[in-house]
């Protein structure tokens, strides 16, 4: 994988702009193609104009849940794999 076309592209969302540069620096070194959202309305633009193979997102965010992005991605991109990620102890109601 030494074309940077080659390389599989993930998007990490995250409304906390630490985690987001820390993902990025880690994937990045990894080989990964990265692109970085801080919230569900900037990841859905970047999907409507990228070809993403992964999309990581926080479950609790501001405004949009990732829960929501989940479903989207889903609904419109039946390739592109999703992984959930929280700072939070429990997820549960």
């Amino acid at each position: 994988m030494t074309e940077t076309s080659d390389r599989e592209c993930i998007l990490v969302v995250d409304d906390a702009p630490d985690t987001l540069e820390m993902l990025q620096r880690n994937l990045t070194s990894a080989g990964y193609r990265i692109y970085t959202a801080l919230g569900v309305a900037e990841a859905i633009k970047i999907l409507e104009s990228a070809t993403v193979d992964l999309v990581i997102t926080d479950l609790k965010m501001p405004r949009v849940s990732g829960l929501d992005l989940i479903r989207h991605v889903r609904e419109n991109l039946k390739d592109t794999e999703v992984m959930m990620i929280t700072g939070y102890a429990s997820v549960g109601g």
